[in-house]
C-alpha cells in the first residue's frame, strides 16, 4: 500500500493519468504557440505580395506534403504490425473523419473572409468562443464531466484572450459589419464540431494521418476558392517569385503539419473542453511574435492575458477524472486519455 492508502495498481493508474495530462496540456499549448506563428507569418507574406488566399492555398498543401514526407520518416505512424487497413476502418469512422474535415474547410473558409469584413483583433474576438461551444455541449451531451476547475480554467482562459486579442486593437480603426460577424461566429461553431469529432470520432485513424487528410482538404478547398474568385495567377505566382518558397515551407511545417497533428493527438489524450480552452493560448503567441518580428507594440494587458490562460492551464494539469470510456487505441500511444 502506498501512503495515501493506494494499492500499487491504483497509485500506478493515478500517476499515468497525471502524465497522460500533463503531456496533452503540453501538446496543446505547443500546437496554440506554433498556430500563432501565422499571423506574423500572413503578414509577411503580404510583404511578399502573395494574396491571403494563396498564402492559405499553399501552407496547405505544403503541409500535406510535409506530413507525407514525416511519415515516411516514421513520425506519427504507428509500427507496421500495429496499423490497422484503411479497408478494416469502420464506416462509420470514415463519415466522422469527412464530417470534420468539411467542419475544418468551413472554419477556415469562414475565417479568412471575416478577416475581410471585420477588424481581424474583432473576428479573432468572436471566433474564440468557440471553446465555450465545445465545454457546454460536452456536458450537455455528458460525453466529457464540467467540474469546478474546468469552467475556473475556461472563464480564465476566455478573459486572458479576449484580454490578448483587446490589445491587438489599440490604435486601430475598428471594421464592423453584420456578415463578418456572422461569418466570425461560423468560423467557431466549425471548429466546436472539428474538436467534438476530433475527440473520439475516427480512433483507428492516427493523429498524423488525419492530419494529412485535413491539409489535403483545405488545399482543396482554397484551389478552388482562387479560381473561383479569379485568383489562379496568384496562386502560381510562387513559381515566379523563389524567394517566397522558405516562407511558405515554414508556414506548411510549423504552422500547419506539425501544430494540427499535436492539437488532435492533445484532444484525444485531455478531452475536446480542456483542449478547447488551451487552444486560446494562440492570440497571446500571435502578439508576442508581432512584438518580436513586425515591431508591434505589446501592451500589459496583453501580458496578463497571457498569465491568465498559463493559469488556466495550471488549474487543468492539478486534477484529472475518471478514464473515459473511449480511449485511444494502444497501438496509438501507449497511455490512456482522460475525460
Amino acid at each position: 500500500m502506498s501512503e495515501n492508502g493506494m494499492n500499487e495498481n491504483e497509485f500506478s493508474n493515478v500517476k499515468s493519468k497525471k502524465k497522460t495530462l500533463f503531456l496533452g496540456i503540453i501538446l496543446m499549448l505547443v500546437a496554440a504557440s506554433l498556430f500563432g506563428t501565422l499571423g506574423t507569418l500572413t503578414n509577411f507574406a503580404h510583404q511578399a505580395g502573395l494574396s491571403p488566399v494563396a498564402f492559405a492555398m499553399w501552407r496547405e498543401l505544403l503541409g500535406t506534403v510535409s506530413m507525407f514526407i514525416l511519415l515516411t520518416l516514421g513520425v506519427g505512424r504507428p509500427p507496421k504490425k500495429e496499423r490497422i487497413p484503411i479497408t478494416q476502418v469502420p464506416g462509420h469512422q470514415i463519415r466522422n473523419i469527412c464530417f470534420a474535415a468539411i467542419a475544418f474547410s468551413a472554419y477556415s473558409l469562414a475565417m479568412f473572409y471575416a478577416f475581410v469584413e471585420l477588424t481581424v483583433a474583432l473576428a479573432l474576438l468572436l471566433f474564440y468562443v468557440f471553446p465555450a461551444i465545445v465545454t457546454v455541449i460536452c456536458a450537455i451531451t455528458g460525453v466529457e464531466k464540467l467540474n469546478s476547475p474546468k469552467l475556473i480554467a475556461l472563464l480564465l482562459a476566455l478573459g486572458g484572450g479576449t484580454l490578448a486579442v483587446v490589445g491587438q486593437m489599440f490604435g486601430q480603426t475598428v471594421q464592423i459589419s453584420t456578415l463578418g460577424i456572422i461569418l466570425a461566429l461560423g468560423a467557431a461553431v466549425g471548429m466546436s464540431i472539428f474538436y467534438l469529432i476530433g475527440r473520439n470520432g475516427y480512433p483507428n485513424l492516427p493523429p498524423a494521418h488525419a492530419t494529412t487528410f485535413f491539409l489535403a482538404a483545405g488545399t482543396l478547398v482554397f484551389v478552388i476558392c482562387g479560381v473561383a474568385f479569379g485568383e489562379k495567377s496568384a496562386l502560381l505566382q510562387p513559381f515566379h517569385d523563389s524567394s517566397v518558397w522558405f516562407l511558405l515551407i515554414f508556414a506548411g511545417l510549423v504552422g500547419a503539419a506539425i501544430p494540427t497533428m499535436l492539437m488532435l493527438t492533445g484532444i484525444r489524450l485531455i478531452g475536446a473542453s480542456r483542449a478547447s480552452t488551451l487552444q486560446i493560448f494562440e492570440p497571446v503567441m500571435g502578439a508576442i511574435l508581432a512584438a518580436v518580428f513586425l515591431g508591434q507594440q505589446i501592451y500589459s494587458i496583453q501580458i496578463i492575458g497571457g498569465l491568465l490562460i498559463l493559469t488556466a492551464a495550471y488549474i487543468l494539469q492539478r486534477k484529472s477524472e475518471p478514464i473515459d470510456k473511449v480511449s485511444i487505441p494502444q497501438s496509438e500511444i501507449k497511455i490512456q486519455n482522460i475525460e
